[in-house]
């Protein structure tokens, strides 16, 4: 198997990640940041917006069916918090940190990456994500300078497994769809819209796959660790 570009998810895929926006604490607390009177109607607020942030880049979109758009939700915090991006960013990473059970790398992320590009693989990260979670998080996970590109669906309006946002990702960097792999732990969101994209997926199963497929789609197989991609090398 000719492969020249791989393309990786990140949540799930190289980030271990557990996140819960159930608990009662995160939202008491980022009320009290926001000056609202209480949890609940923070919580209601939040929603509504998140909500019309859909709508109102649905219009600028047309193409792209609504279930598969992306709300920017900077754009939510500033309007919730009432101020600008720099403060908004930092009202977005506290509500991120209060959410967060658990975040670390997964097994042999660093390692299968460095390995690829050592090998003059290009790498790219395509992940459904908010910037204003995921960029510090990319940071912090040691991660943020191990792609040759980067494409969040907040950044581009829409989200996997919808083609266009694969499309964007492939005429940005001027992707070969033929050597291109598409890396993920989701069989829907990663290998479905790899599959729809013309591109060939390799499959990793996590805790946060949920139930394991019976199938994948055509051109899709499955590893065990991400370091048997060093195989292709």
């Amino acid at each position: 198997m000719q492969v020249s570009t791989l393309i990786f998810d990140l949540y799930g895929t190289l980030a271990d990640i557990h996140t819960d926006e159930t608990l009662p604490s995160l939202w008491r607390e980022t009320a009290k940041d926001a000056g609202f009177d209480g949890a609940e109607s923070y919580r209601a607020a939040y929603l509504r917006l998140c909500a019309e942030e859909v709508q109102i880049r649905a219009k600028t979109l047309p193409a792209v069916p609504e279930e598969w758009i992306e709300p920017e939700l900077l754009y939510v915090f500033m309007r919730l918090h009432a101020c600008g991006p720099q403060r908004a960013r930092q009202a977005a990473k506290r509500f991120r940190e209060r959410s967060t059970l658990r975040i670390g790398r997964m097994p042999h992320a660093i390692e299968t990456l460095d390995a690829l590009r050592q090998a003059n693989r290009r790498v790219y990260l395509l992940s459904n994500a908010q910037s204003c979670f995921t960029n510090d998080e990319l940071v912090a996970l040691g991660l943020s300078d191990r792609f040759d590109g980067i494409l969040l669906s907040s950044d581009a309006g829409m989200k996997k497994p919808y083609r266009g946002l694969f499309d964007r990702l492939i005429e940005t960097y001027g992707i070969d769809r033929n050597t291109a792999l598409m890396v993920g732990n989701d069989a829907v969101a990663d290998m479905g819209g790899a599959h729809g994209a013309g591109l060939r997926g390799a499959y990793i199963h996590t805790w946060q796959s949920g139930v394991r497929p019976k199938t994948l789609p055509p051109g899709c197989f499955e590893i065990r660790d991400l370091w048997e991609l060093t195989d292709l090398l």
